[in-house]
């Protein structure tokens, strides 16, 4: 959190001017954003299959109707208006949209958010058949393992590229960690500091005497945010292990129970990452 992942992904879109550089798109190239904050240009007087017919993919209806049935809406669920849907409907028919697009170019900022996980394995399955680029930001590491064949990270203030899947990258990460470490070196993932002109002052992001009352409890809490951020995500990483052994799956009983407790410790998580950017904004 607060590294810039958002900021970039929306440099990309030309959502943003960057400060230095300039953001140009190949010959070509078309292409559609999904982020969170896209579900509030779903028009929520028109009917599911109204919307997508604004996609501009050109379909019929039965194309669109197939679409839609891949995303858990079958039958009449295709008439109803987007203002009854809930915020997971939202998303499903946002990112159906976009995935109809005429794009050749995605970028999805987080597309997993408020999804289940029937939902999540929809858009895995979406994204395998896809025959474009997507760029995903994603904190779900089921959903990363299961479409990501390049990671990008950030090291030295450069974007490098790990040409492997997330597993592989976090197996090389750690490798290379214990190497350092044998060696007596520096781990490779730590940065060093960024250099500052002196006439900047560096931000103190402790207390100070100055900080309102307000202020001083956001950055309390903001703390204590991060550490419960910490705690869910390697909860979360338990059952997203556990999801992804195929032996579950022979377990009714098991499976039901993993589904649920990883629901509910993504929502929380979700939940956590919107108050840490709340905050981080005051």
């Amino acid at each position: 959190n607060g590294k810039g992942k958002s900021t970039l992904m929306r440099l990309v879109a030309g959502a943003e001017t960057p400060t230095a550089g300039k953001h140009q798109l190949g010959h070509n190239v078309i292409m559609a954003f999904y982020a969170q904050h896209q579900l509030e240009s779903l028009t929520v007087d028109n009917e599911i299959i109204q919307e997508m017919n604004e996609a501009g993919s050109k379909r019929n209806e039965m194309e669109l109707r197939g679409v839609l049935g891949s995303f858990l809406f079958t039958g009449d669920d295709v008439y109803k208006k987007i203002k009854v849907l809930s915020g997971g409907e939202k998303s499903r028919v946002a990112l159906a949209k976009t995935l109809i697009s005429e794009a050749n170019f995605l970028l999805l900022d987080e597309p997993t958010n408020h999804l289940d996980m029937q939902s999540v394995n929809i858009l895995i399955q979406a994204l395998d058949q896809y025959e474009g680029t997507f760029i995903v930001i994603s904190h779900d590491r089921y959903f990363v393992e299961n479409v990501a064949t390049k990671i990008w990270f950030i090291e030295d203030y450069q974007l490098k590229e790990y040409p492997g899947t997330y597993h592989e990258y976090e197996r090389w990460q750690d490798d290379r960690e214990k190497a350092a470490k044998k060696a007596g070196l520096p781990s490779p993932a730590a940065s060093k500091p960024a250099p500052k002109p002196a006439a900047v002052a560096e931000p103190v992001p402790t207390v100070n005497k100055s900080a309102s009352p307000d202020q001083k409890k956001a950055l309390k809490e903001l703390a204590e945010v991060e550490a419960n951020i910490d705690k869910v995500e390697k909860e979360l990483a338990i059952y997203e292990k556990q999801l992804a052994d195929p032996k579950i799956y022979g377990n009714t009983a098991q499976l039901k129970d993993a589904t649920m407790k990883f629901e509910q410790v993504k929502k929380e998580l979700v939940r956590l990452n919107d108050r840490w950017e709340m905050l981080a904004e005051m």
